[in-house]
Order: structure tokens, then C-alpha cells, then sequence
């Protein structure tokens, strides 16, 4: 097992609950992808990340995403654009930078509604930047703070990294991301 993936593995302790189950299933997930597309060589962002670049400097093209992070304490967040435009990313013009067009809803595995973990009720909003070398500012417009990813690995279609964790928890979290690309037709 890749040493990434162990470290991992370590860090989460399961209960036996509902959410524990769900936390399971995530960090399973997680494990595994990490297992699969860590290499021994960051894999370049920048060359990754050029067909999406290449795909919304053109209107009415835009990104869409789907994002989630994990951290040591069990807490996840998750992210999914959907085919509307808003939340999509588009092409800035001034900055070269891919930005989010409309609100952003973050769940989170921490808050739940009659039992159920990411409860979209009771979303966080965010804004999302992206450079063209695949470093993320993720702007949390419910609490004011800011996360910046840098030095991503870029592979099989993912982008991941480690960043600020979620509230005190002392130790980085793990973003993945995996993007698609579609056209506003208005």
C-alpha cells in the first residue's frame, strides 16, 4: 500500500454509527483513489489543466467540477456543479484565471438534518479561483476565510493536495478534484 494511503488510514478512527459508516465509505474511497493515481513524480497541473483553460476561454463554454476534502477528525466536504451555470467556472479574461460564475453550496459530513450527513439545508457558500498552474483559492463567503491549495498533483483525470483544514482540526486535509466541461446555451 502506497505510504500516502497509509498515513491515511491511520488517521481516521471508525465508529460504528450512520455516519461512521458514510466516513468509512469516503475514506475508503479516498484511500483507494490515492492508492491508484498517486505517483512517484508530481504530474504537471499546468498541461492538465490546459483543455479545460483552452475550453472556457471560448464563450458560452464553462467548467464544472466536483471537489471534496477529508481530514483526520472525519470531516469531509463535498462539492458538485451541476449543467446550470451557476457554480460553473468561466475563463477571466483581465486575471487568466478560471473563477466560479454563481454561489457555490459546500456540505459538510459534520452537520446533520434528522440523521443525514451534507445536508444541502444547511450549505456553506463559496467561490472558487483556479490558476492556470492548478493552485485553488477557495473563499468562504458564510465565514469569511480562505483556504489556497498549492502544489498539486495532477493525474488520471484528478487534481489533489493537502490545504487548511475544516474549523480547528491541526492537520492539513485532502482536496481532490475531477473537472468536465460544457456549453450555456441560452
Amino acid at each position: 500500500m502506497h505510504t500516502l494511503s497509509k498515513r491515511i488510514t491511520r488517521a481516521f478512527t471508525l465508529e460504528s454509527s450512520p455516519l461512521s459508516t458514510l466516513r468509512s465509505g469516503l475514506v475508503g474511497a479516498c484511500t483507494l483513489m490515492v492508492c491508484l493515481f498517486a505517483g512517484t513524480a508530481e504530474a504537471n497541473c499546468q498541461t492538465f489543466l490546459a483543455q479545460y483553460f483552452n475550453w472556457a476561454v471560448q464563450p458560452p463554454h464553462r467548467v464544472t467540477f466536483t471537489y471534496f476534502s477529508m481530514q483526520g477528525d472525519g470531516r469531509a466536504s463535498f462539492v458538485k456543479t451541476t449543467w446550470e451555470i451557476s457554480g460553473s467556472m468561466e475563463y477571466n479574461h483581465t486575471t487568466g484565471n478560471l473563477e466560479t460564475s454563481g454561489i457555490v453550496p459546500v456540505l459538510y459530513s459534520d452537520r446533520e438534518v434528522s440523521g443525514q450527513p451534507f445536508p444541502i439545508t444547511v450549505a456553506d457558500s463559496s467561490d472558487i479561483l483556479m490558476t492556470p498552474a492548478g493552485n485553488v483559492t477557495l473563499f468562504s463567503n458564510t465565514w469569511g476565510s480562505t483556504v489556497y491549495l498549492t502544489n498539486m498533483v495532477c493525474e488520471n483525470n484528478l487534481m489533489y493536495g493537502w490545504g487548511t483544514p475544516i474549523g480547528v482540526y491541526s492537520h492539513p486535509a485532502l482536496y481532490v478534484f475531477q473537472f468536465g466541461m460544457m456549453s450555456v446555451i441560452d
